[in-house]
């Protein structure tokens, strides 16, 4: 702020982020980008695999129900995990920006120029531009 500086901000917050984690994306990414295998990649396997949960509500409790993806938002495990599985979020925003902030699935994507420069404004909203694209194109193909 000192600086008077205009900065751009974006956030993105996303739906039911920790729910729709892909099983076997995320074990592909533990063991291709981040080199987890063996008994270690074994044992998240099956940490992730043949869950059975159930809803509790008033001493009343319904079926098992199986799950098979997504990552427990509330355990220690889930929001380390969920971060690993949009890592590739990070390399993304780095290519375009110098700045980001993330905490699990809310992110803030912003830029700051001098207000006097029309070539700097034009370079901060193009930068961001480039960028959101990138990430939806990521978003739709990272199947």
């Amino acid at each position: 702020m000192n600086r008077q500086h205009v900065t751009l901000l974006v956030m993105l917050d996303l739906s039911s982020a920790f729910n729709t984690v892909d099983h076997d994306i995320l074990l592909r990414r533990l063991n291709h980008e981040f080199g987890i295998k063996g008994r270690v990649l074994e044992w998240f396997t099956s940490y992730l695999s043949k869950r059975s949960p159930f809803i509790s509500v008033k001493g009343g409790r319904s079926r098992l129900f199986d799950v098979s993806c997504g990552v427990s938002q509330g355990s220690c495990l889930g929001p380390l995990l969920f971060v690993l599985y949009v890592s590739k979020l990070f390399s993304i925003v780095e290519k375009h920006l110098p700045d980001a902030h993330a905490f699990a699935d809310d992110s803030q994507l912003y830029v700051s120029f001098k207000p006097d420069s029309t070539c700097d404004q034009l370079a901060a909203v193009t930068a961001l531009e480039h960028c959101i694209d990138d990430i939806k194109d990521w978003m739709l193909s990272d199947k």
